[in-house]
């Protein structure tokens, strides 16, 4: 389940201290922590190589503020440029309702910054869509922007031509395409409601785009807003459990305009979830991956550009749900790679463009793939890089293999996470790198790139973490986990009785437990290190659902999610429990999204196990939450209506003995806050005692 990536609000820290409350501990003052510029810094992100490999731009703050603006790396040159320095432009224009309301004013978030960028082929300009308009840069010199547009109408998601003399974008709904020569502008496409244009890619010849659209959303949610004078609610665009996906159309048409091609869909069809299409290096064909309703079955398409005619090369099915696989073509256009776990582990294979068998091309129990802290497998010359658990699940390596699967070689030396990105010519590698003492930086070679951290990080004592694996209680099965260590505390040590609190990371299909500092999310793991710094024992899990354990963990929720992975977490409090030193009517529990869902699971179906919990931003009905994530777990309602029951909080919340805090945002848009206002409704009816904290970001 996606995350919330907003910051936390201090109203919603100080909720968080009811926990510690709750054992009679003195909260440390985490208002350092917890202000911009975070002490661990801002790490560098989307990062992007030029076409002939010279540069790699990348977005960064550099004093670790939230507001992200461009850098190049000239690695040819070894240094970097401060490309943009968006934060200290203005235009009346840009002001939203939020911004001239001198009530809602006070609660705005932080400015994010930029969001994306498109580099030219040789690197030396930069484009991207910015409040609605669009500017390109030079990066390699200290030349003012320039700004292609000041318009009412909001144009996004530039792209450079493969040859950089042209720049399309998206404005009304249409893609537009501008000569930065002659100036010259022309609408390419001329798409009618209720299509809707999604997105659109460059053929590598530049003559032609692809372009994909959705009817529009059948399903739209207001989204209610009290932060004002007069509560306002604006509509957006939402799906819930049982919903179909709308209807998708993947086109082809010359760069100029004209009559578009379409492509044929096979057999899953329009009514499906789709990757964005991938050209071929020779522009001739189109690679498309998309997945069936409830992702029991994943095809991957080639079709032919100039005829739309469509050839399956790839049919993955799965009696619970497909793992997402990343694909990309060969330099030479005649293979595609792609991963799948049809081994029952996420790895290499290839397949020749026109079909065939697959052949697979690493293999052994981990896993490869792109995750959100690394870059999906690339083909570049006579290898195929990427990223794998190899080394376990903690860590990520970088390694090359030769497209017959000849060759494997690790790339990266020393403990944590590593992942690399090459340009198109192989002649550099830009790194990112984390380790349990350091947070994500940027090195191009072995060139250190960025220094995140503050000065006065190094100095901070943030807690030892051991790691271990214990049974899970439901059937045996291996956990793994890590332990936050309170100073003077040692596993099994006799003598003093600990506290101990779990944190069930979020999104159900991520992982937590890595060499990494920060590990899943750096604010909670900020407020972890609190916890015990404070004399708590922090355990940290990564129960079945969770990313980087193979197929059979991938899918253990299925049709029972707060079953099997609370079985997990229960055999954590069996571990802990075996240690002798925890004090077991001393147990805590918190955690985000699918860990507040955790959490509200643990307070309800094992009342007596945990003295107290926080549950933020929980999903408690799984009917309210969108159809992509639910249709893949549960399937729908009205075919499963068992499996939605089991596995909904709100079903159980009349067992609730001990304290639990209900924190939740009341503008989220990915659980909506109806999850908090139904349970605590019931709550109250089934005369429970228990406090709540509601705020306004999300």
């Amino acid at each position: 389940m996606p995350t919330l990536s907003s910051p936390l609000s201090r109203s919603a820290i100080a909720a968080t201290f009811a926990l510690a409350a709750a054992f009679g501990a003195e909260p440390w003052p985490l208002e350092r922590l917890f202000s911009r510029p975070y002490v661990w810094g801002t790490s560098p992100s989307a990062l992007q190589w030029s076409r002939t490999g010279q540069r790699l731009g990348f977005l960064w703050n550099a004093e670790g503020h939230r507001f992200l603006d461009l850098y190049v790396w000239d690695a040819r040159g070894k240094n970097r440029t401060r490309v943009t320095d968006l934060e200290s432009l203005t235009d009346e224009f840009w002001k939203t309702g939020e911004q001239k309301d001198d009530r809602r004013k006070d609660y705005v978030m932080p400015e994010a910054g930029l969001s994306s960028f498109t580099l030219s082929a040789d690197g030396k300009q930069a484009a991207f869509a910015y409040k609605g308009d669009l500017f390109v840069a030079d990066t390699s010199s200290a030349k003012p922007l320039f700004r292609l547009t000041r318009t009412k109408i909001s144009e996004s998601r530039p792209a450079f031509s493969p040859d950089s003399s042209k720049l399309a974008s998206i404005r009304g709904g249409q893609i537009v395409v501008q000569d930065l020569g002659s100036g010259q502008l022309w609408q390419v496409t001329d798409i009618e409601a209720p299509r809707e244009l999604q997105g659109y890619a460059w053929s590598r010849d530049g003559k032609r785009i692809c372009y994909w659209t959705e009817q529009a959303a059948a399903r739209r949610i207001p989204l209610p807003n009290y932060s004002g004078r007069l509560v306002t609610a604006s509509p957006f665009d939402r799906s819930v459990a049982g919903d179909m996906p709308p209807e998708t159309g993947i086109f082809v048409i010359s760069s100029q305009g004209g009559a578009p091609v379409e492509i044929g869909l096979g057999p899953i069809g329009g009514k499906a979830f789709f990757s964005t299409p991938e050209w071929s290096p020779d522009s001739k064909r189109i690679a498309i991956q998309s997945d069936a309703v409830n992702s029991s079955r994943q095809t991957i398409l080639v079709a032919e550009a100039s005829t739309g005619k469509s050839t399956v090369v790839v049919d993955e099915k799965d009696p619970a749900w497909v793992f997402s696989s990343e694909f990309g073509w060969s330099p030479d256009s005649q293979w595609l790679w792609f991963t799948s776990e049809r081994d029952g582990f996420a790895h290499l294979y290839k397949v020749a463009a026109g079909g065939g068998d697959a052949v697979q091309l690493t293999r052994g129990p981990f896993e490869v793939r792109g995750e959100r802290f690394t870059h999906a497998p690339q083909w570049v010359g006579e290898w195929i890089y990427f990223s794998s658990t190899e080394n376990g699940p903690s860590e990520r390596h970088f390694y090359r293999v030769r497209p017959n699967g000849s060759g494997k070689e690790q790339l990266s030396k020393g403990p944590g996470l590593h992942d690399g990105l090459l340009p198109e010519d192989g002649r550099y590698i830009g790194w990112m790198r984390a380790t349990l003492e350091q947070p994500f930086d940027l090195w191009v070679d072995e060139t250190r790139v960025t220094t995140s951290p503050k000065p006065e990080f190094a100095g901070l004592p943030w807690p030892r973490t051991e790691f271990v694996t214990y049974r899970s209680r439901q059937d045996g099965k291996t956990v793994h986990a890590k332990i936050l260590l309170p100073p003077g505390y040692s596993l099994g040590a006799k003598g003093q009785q600990w506290p101990c609190v779990f944190f069930i990371h979020g999104a159900g299909y991520a992982t937590s437990v890595l060499k990494q500092w920060g590990s899943y999310h750096d604010l909670r793991f900020v407020y972890n290190t609190y916890l015990a710094n404070k004399g708590y024992v922090v355990f940290d899990l990564d129960y079945r659902g969770s990313s980087g354990y193979g197929r059979d963990w991938r899918t253990g929720v299925y049709l029972d999610m707060g079953g099997p992975d609370l079985e997990d977490v229960l055999g954590g409090v069996d571990y802990v429990r075996s240690l002798g030193n925890i004090d077991m009517k001393r147990l805590g529990i918190w955690g985000v999204s699918y860990g507040g869902f955790m959490t509200n699971m643990a307070m309800f179906r094992s009342p007596d196990t945990f003295r107290a919990g926080s549950s933020w931003a929980a999903v408690n009905d799984w009917e309210n939450y969108n159809a992509w994530y639910t249709g893949q777990r549960l399937g729908s309602p009205t075919a499963n209506p068992e499996a939605y029951r089991r596995s909904s909080p709100i079903l159980f919340s009349n067992n609730l003995k001990n304290h639990l805090l209900i924190v939740h945002g009341m503008v989220d848009n990915n659980v909506l806050f109806q999850d908090a206002v139904q349970l605590t409704e019931k709550l109250i009816r089934e005369g429970k005692d228990f406090p709540c904290n509601i705020y306004y970001p999300q």
